[in-house]
């Protein structure tokens, strides 16, 4: 019997991601696989030992959180707003978040990795209550084309706030321009069990709102029929997709079309079912971004570029496509 050739692209395009991942470990000017075999066999010089725990695997690492975070909360939006073209980026949660860890930076208070998260969650909650807020006043529900239409104008507001904040306090632009490219460079090892801590639990609870937003999925009545309560549902898929979108552009910045692009992959590979998809775009999102990041790192080898532009390569695209099947094909 024929494999149909759909089948053969769900079972191989998870694979080929995964695979790209040890690109992030083993690339570099000693070819592949140098640096990780001798710090596996405890041949490496002090030098590079110190480059590849504090640098290269810290990078790696905070590249599947972050991944992960990022295509999760893609998969929820997307399903909570039943609009294909939803992510934390297209809807402003990261440029809203990046606003708010301007205003720490341009403020009297320290920036330790506290005050940042506190800064991100602040405004990705700022941007979600407006978005959400203004679509219910404004059409009496969460319309989708409301959601996108309006999340993109407050995206170019807010950012373009924060651009206004920067170019007003000169040294606070040169700290945080590489940073609100969205970039993994800066990342230390001491941000990663805070990461960690936040984006686990995270991850966890978006799994088990998954079987009730797929109830709240079929009608506000039929989910209080079966007991659940839609206002709650509602803000405890909200708040799941605050903490990872807060946690993620704290660590790396506003990295974009992770959360546009791997929902419909995971959905594409595993199905309509939101627990598989969830999975999926953890699985995904994570391999995404290291492979994007390993990407840039091979092209650029001072790392002067953000794994956000080689993610645009692929994410411009798919948007496009999106749009033109949902606008222009009916």
């Amino acid at each position: 019997m024929t494999t149909h050739p759909v089948s053969q692209w769900r079972r191989w395009l998870p694979l080929a991601v995964l695979l790209l991942l040890p690109l992030a470990l083993l690339s570099g000017e000693e070819g592949l696989g140098g640096p990780v075999w001798r710090w596996l066999l405890g041949e490496m010089a002090p030098i590079d030992y110190l480059v590849f725990t504090e640098l290269r695997l810290p990078r790696l690492l905070a590249a599947l959180l972050i991944g992960a975070a990022l295509g999760t909360a893609g998969c929820l939006l997307q399903r909570l707003t039943h609009n294909p073209l939803a992510s934390p980026g297209l809807l402003g949660l990261n440029q809203g978040a990046a606003l708010g860890l301007v205003c720490l930076l341009i403020s009297p208070l320290p920036f330790t990795l506290w005050h940042a998260g506190l800064a991100a969650l602040g405004g990705a909650a700022l941007a979600m209550a407006l978005v959400f807020g203004v679509v219910r006043l404004a059409t009496g529900r969460l319309a989708a084309d409301s959601l996108l239409l309006f999340g993109a104008l407050l995206s170019t507001l807010l950012g373009s706030l924060g651009t206004i904040l920067l170019l007003l306090d000169q040294h606070a632009l040169d700290v945080i321009r590489f940073w609100l490219a969205g970039s993994l460079a800066l990342v230390v090892p001491a941000q990663l069990p805070a990461l960690a801590a936040v984006v686990f639990p995270a991850l966890l609870l978006a799994l088990l709102c998954g079987r009730p937003l797929e109830i709240l999925e079929t009608g506000g009545d039929t989910a209080r029929s079966l007991g659940l309560n839609p206002v709650l549902v509602l803000l405890a898929v909200s708040a799941i997709v605050l903490l990872l979108t807060a946690a993620s552009v704290a660590v790396s910045g506003p990295i974009l079309f992770v959360g546009l692009v791997v929902p419909h992959m995971a959905r594409f590979w595993l199905g309509d079912r939101l627990h598989r998809q969830l999975l999926g775009g953890m699985v995904l999102g994570a391999g995404l971004l290291a492979a994007a990041d390993a990407l840039v790192l091979a092209v650029d080898e001072q790392d002067r570029l953000p794994p956000g532009m080689a993610l645009a390569l692929l994410g411009v695209p798919w948007f496009m496509w999106q749009v033109r099947r949902r606008y222009f094909e009916r």
